[in-house]
């Protein structure tokens, strides 16, 4: 099976998708390198997945968080305007940006694009986006009308409304508003297939197991992409308990289509009862279901030689892709005649079966596969073969670009391409040495100076941005190149030159061409040029189809950026931190704390337990809280106010265990928090967890005394309580949860109403049935919080 690093670079959507919601889900400091890499994924649903990921793992202040919703304010409604009309590709790209919208969606949005998609009817498929994209480019779409024209190759990936809609119902928060939602659209969407898809997709994305019998209507549909859907939703949603249910999708059907989507759906399940199943499957006729029987029998969790076993006769199979889909497999699980399968199926005059063996190959490991794609890419002459190769190449090229007997083998492939006549050729193999990294950079310099093709000229250029060395002085000359390709590509690889780099870009800014202009506005935004974001807005008001696509990519781009993950010396945050100074006190947003939309309901639910049917008040038990508080874990099991509210009850009734593990993933959230860690070491002292006790209160000794010293520093300010601070201090020594009070007090005195917001929603998350607390939260909120200050007002009544 598969380690995890293994499946998050899987090519497969749906498995590399499962395997980032679970990471967005619950991120360690360890998945970091896996969310940013996904985080510019082509595949827009992981991208935004990783990017909920990173956002949890690395939350930013209330101040900067403030300043960076209202910078994209304006461009979030404009974006939501172009996403309920007008052409389907200019659609799409809104929806994908925004998916990425720093002050969340609404439900309303969601709303009026489900609406949308009705009123629109079923998009044209000369609409959808099949492998749109440009050579050695950040981004897809027409770049320029000029000849010469050479293909255009990137990741074959169907993007069309359903997707984009699905994908912003992913990123909808979590809330039971949104449960209301998915349930009313499974309702209604039954007669609209893409707007069913839409609701599918998103379930697949962020599961919600309350919705798990509301899709087994849907998995039994006749039209087969909705059956696979629905079936890949309903185990995301309900897991093992749904298993027998779509086991017999499987035996019951005889649609070939159907059969072919459920079977590695079914293998990932790894139950036993499926291997006679996905055995028998591998002589079925039809070869659709063949190849996909022999996939799902090698990521079945069964022994190597077992699955090598059954697939083996397949590499000699009549139908050319089951036999290079077996090969690919049987080479990972030991057999030695399947890479001398693929060798061969190379060199046949069949076209259609020398591109299958390319795409075969390129699952193989580096080391094996690319010397010898990369020594028939200077022969090969049939377009689709090139594209399967080139695709194969750019997937093998990174994961050996460290192996020094690998570059050796390449390099001499690369300079022969780059100096042959082909200039499609020599535009791929550009692409390819940007890929290789440090090593091709020689390379490239040498080829900048002698070729004179523009598309080739674009991919030299940005092959030597991904090599990250700045070349101010070789670049420079091109900033005025007539072909719009070379300009645009110029201003993402200045990006590494740095402040020098500015003139250059602000002509970009100003360019005739669209593509350059977005361009530059996402290189001039990482220096720190906030302003930027106005030119994107008003490149969406414009007429034609070009500017509004380039913009809404760019503020994808722009949105999807980490400003905690920059460093406090990057230029960006340097310039939001001096945005957020700008901003008025009296402008306080919710705590970050606070921010989840359930709490209103879960002390208003809570209110509600404190008083008997005929409204007089009752003692309120933290056993009866639990019930409340475990229902809304179970439909937001991600949500950090709930649980750690349901640690804080655990904890009252004496439930240690339970609530010390629920307050070890608040921690993973949000590791600076000093009442959860207190909390967290007084209960494995109490259990006896020596390993975790001594984990948390090394935390606790590391924190505590640099917060008296703050406190110490603090207190020297004001003179006029000094004695009576520093009296309270000289008890605070040993850590104790007392000391929040004397920082709220702290905080009070110098106005600094954001911290003393901050400190006392964390004491009311770890002492919710405090009233003395609550009530003071609840009259300190801000206006926008005002349901929640309401719900705290009822729960303080009952207390």
């Amino acid at each position: 099976m598969d380690n995890g690093g293994e499946v998050l670079r899987r090519n497969e959507p749906f498995l590399r998708r499962s395997a980032f919601a679970a990471i967005a889900a619950d991120p360690h400091r360890t998945d970091r390198e896996f969310l940013e890499e996904g985080l510019h994924d082509g595949d827009p649903i992981t991208a935004m997945l990783a990017h909920i990921g990173l956002r949890r793992l690395f939350p930013t202040s209330a101040a900067v968080d403030a300043a960076w919703r209202d910078l994209f304010g304006e461009s979030v409604d404009l974006l939501a305007r172009c996403a309920v009309s007008g052409p389907v590709s200019i659609r799409i790209a809104a929806l994908s940006a925004l998916s990425f919208a720093p002050s969340g969606l609404t439900l309303g949005l969601a709303d009026r694009v489900l609406s949308s998609l009705a009123e629109s009817g079923k998009p044209a498929s000369g609409n959808r986006m099949d492998g749109v994209g440009v050579i050695g480019s950040g981004g897809g779409g027409v770049i320029s009308d000029c000849p010469p024209a050479l293909p255009l190759i990137n990741a074959a990936r169907s993007v069309d409304l359903p997707d984009g809609i699905g994908l912003l119902l992913a990123a909808l928060p979590d809330a039971s508003d949104r449960l209301t939602l998915f349930r009313r659209e499974l309702d209604v969407s039954a007669p609209d297939p893409d707007r069913m898809l839409a609701v599918l997709i998103a379930l697949q994305a962020r599961p919600m197991p309350a919705l798990s019998e509301a899709l087994i209507p849907v998995a039994r549909s006749p039209e087969p992409r909705l059956a696979v859907e629905g079936a890949r939703a309903l185990l995301a949603c309900g897991g093992n308990r749904v298993f027998l249910f779509v086991l017999s999708l499987l035996k019951d059907t005889q649609d070939s289509a159907k059969k072919a989507g459920l079977l590695p759906l079914l293998a990932r399940t790894g139950r036993p009862e499926v291997w006679p199943l996905l055995v028998a499957h591998l002589a079925h006729p039809n070869w659709i279901v063949r190849r996909s029987a022999v996939d799902a029998v090698s990521r079945f969790a069964a022994p190597e030689n077992k699955r090598r076993e059954v697939i083996t006769p397949l590499l000699n199979d009549d139908h050319p892709a089951v036999a290079c889909e077996a090969a690919s497999h049987a080479w990972s699980l030991g057999s030695f005649d399947a890479l001398s399968q693929l060798e061969r199926r190379l060199d046949r005059e069949n076209s259609r079966e020398r591109a299958l063996a390319a795409a075969a190959l390129a699952r193989l490991p580096a080391s094996v596969a690319l010397p010898i794609l990369a020594e028939r890419l200077g022969r090969e002459k049939h377009g689709d073969v090139l594209r399967e190769m080139m695709m194969g190449l750019r997937g093998l090229i990174p994961q050996a670009a460290a192996e020094q007997v690998v570059v050796d083998r390449m390099m001499p492939a690369l300079r022969r391409l780059l100096d042959g006549g082909d200039p499609f050729l020599r535009s791929q193999a550009a692409v390819l040495c940007g890929l290789l990294g440090p090593p091709a950079e020689d390379l490239i310099l040498g080829a900048l100076e002698k070729q004179e093709h523009p598309h080739v000229l674009a991919s030299l250029i940005s092959a030597l941005g991904r090599v990250g060395r700045p070349r101010m002085l070789i670049l420079a000359r091109f900033h005025d190149h007539p072909d719009p390709r070379v300009r645009a590509n110029l201003m993402e690889t200045l990006l590494p030159c740095g402040s020098s780099s500015a003139p250059y870009l602000g002509a970009g800014l100003r360019d005739v061409s669209s593509r350059v202009r977005a361009a530059a506005a996402i290189s001039l935004f990482q220096l720190g040029r906030l302003d930027v974001v106005g030119a994107l807005d008003r490149m969406l008001l414009e007429t034609t189809h070009l500017p509004v696509i380039s913009a809404c990519r760019a503020l994808g781009r722009l949105m999807r950026l980490q400003p905690p993950t920059l460093g406090s010396e990057h230029p960006l945050s340097l310039a939001l931190n001096r945005e957020a100074r700008r901003r008025p006190i009296s402008c306080i947003d919710i705590p970050p704390l606070l921010a989840d939309p359930s709490l209103p309901a879960i002390f208003a639910d809570l209110a509600r337990i404190g008083v008997d049917e005929s409204g007089r008040r009752i003692t309120f038990s933290p056993v009866s809280g639990i019930g409340v508080l475990e229902k809304v874990r179970r439909e937001e099991p991600v949500a950090h106010g709930p649980r750690r509210l349901l640690a804080a009850f655990l904890m009252g009734a004496g439930r240690s265990e339970e609530a010390l593990t629920l307050l070890e993933v608040c921690l993973r959230d949000h590791p600076a928090v000093l009442a959860d860690l207190l909390d967290a070491y007084r209960l494995a002292m109490i259990t006896g967890d020596l390993v975790r006790a001594d984990r948390f209160g090394s935390r606790v000794r590391e924190i505590y005394p640099a917060l008296l010293d703050a406190c110490r520093v603090s207190v020297s300010t004001t003179p006029e309580t000094a004695l009576d601070f520093q009296r309270k201090l000289h008890h605070l020594s040993t850590p104790s949860m007392n000391v929040y009070p004397f920082m709220i007090g702290v905080k009070a005195q110098e106005g600094d109403r954001e911290t003393v917001l901050e400190l006392l929603s964390e004491l009311l998350l770890a002492r919710p049935t405090n009233s003395v607390v609550a009530k003071k939260l609840a009259e300190q909120l801000p206006e926008a919080a005002a349901s929640l200050r309401e719900a705290l007002l009822a729960w303080v009544a009952i207390l």
